[in-house]
């Protein structure tokens, strides 16, 4: 009978809310959007966050990784989130500031319980800076500075408005 859930699981879809970031107007700040996806429960979230980003905005707000970045690969390890690109993440055409398309991705995925920190590699690189300015090659924590800032972060006090904000700590019990 084991063999017989295992198969009806195949097809399992769950229903899950998201907090993604995209840029605002300007493209030179990160805004929030909650969007609820429902997705095959053999697709990771950590995945699906990185594809719902390349899918882009759903309110407007602009695009912050080009349309046609292939994922090669998207793993967690000891709440770090791996996420391997094509260079078009590089190449590709994104009009916004060097570090929205970075934190974008890191900022997005660390809104996950599962995601301290995300290690991003083109072709399995980490030797790469993004347009020359960000180094990828270790694992990166949110920034809450690219943050359009909402008067404090919800619940927690913290002033967000062009303070350094230091990476949360998730009680990982």
């Amino acid at each position: 009978s084991d063999f017989v859930e295992s198969i009806s699981d195949v097809n399992s879809f769950e229903r899950v809310e998201l907090k993604l970031y995209f840029a605002n107007e300007k493209k030179d700040l990160l805004v929030p959007e909650t969007r609820e996806v429902i997705h095959n429960v053999n697709t990771s979230l950590e995945r699906l966050v990185v594809e719902q980003l390349i899918a882009g905005s759903q309110t407007g707000a602009s695009p912050v990784l080009p349309k046609d970045t292939r994922i090669l690969n998207v793993s967690l390890t000891d709440n770090i989130c791996y996420v391997n690109l094509d260079s078009t993440f590089l190449n590709g055409e994104v009009e916004a500031a060097d570090y929205i398309p970075v934190y974008a991705l890191v900022n997005s995925l660390t809104e996950l319980q599962t995601v301290n920190k995300v290690q991003i590699t083109v072709n399995g690189s980490a030797n790469v800076a993004y347009r020359n300015v960000i180094s990828l090659a270790a694992p990166l924590e949110p920034s809450y500075d690219e943050l359009n800032p909402p008067k404090k972060a919800a619940g927690t006090g913290r002033e967000i408005c062009g303070k350094q904000i230091k990476p949360r700590r998730r009680n990982n019990n």
